[in-house]
């Protein structure tokens, strides 16, 4: 349980929501500057780091409900980011994958977004 406001020293909880905040608006502006927003990011990494992965096991990785995913996977599938597959022996089962050029946009995103936190970082 958390103390009240008043009881919190020196407003280091203040302090760690306005950094917060400010971190979410640059990095929404790092990527809005790519044609991204911050949960078609994650699909494109999510999709980077595990490979050709079903869309099931994006929203679990990602905790959100599959819905959700079905409509970043569209965006970024209409941006030619990544391309769906059939998952062989289920075709229930809908395979993410990430396209040539998804590849070099997740790449030269996240050199982007870790170099940005690594300078907003170096402060503390």
């Amino acid at each position: 349980m958390l103390p009240e406001r008043a009881e919190r020293p020196d407003g280091a909880y203040d302090t760690v929501i306005a950094t917060y905040k400010v971190m979410k608006r640059s990095i929404t502006e790092l990527l809005s500057e790519e044609g991204l927003t911050q949960p078609q990011f994650y699909v494109l990494k999510t999709v980077a780091k595990n490979g050709v992965t079903p869309m099931k096991g994006i929203s679990d990785e990602l905790l959100v409900n599959p819905a959700n995913i079905t409509g970043i996977v569209d965006r970024l599938e209409s941006k030619g980011l990544i391309e769906r597959m059939a998952r062989k022996g289920d075709r229930r089962a809908t395979m993410i994958g990430l396209t040539p050029m998804g590849t070099a946009v997740q790449k030269r995103v996240a050199v982007r977004h870790n170099e940005f936190v690594q300078r907003a970082l170096q402060a503390f």
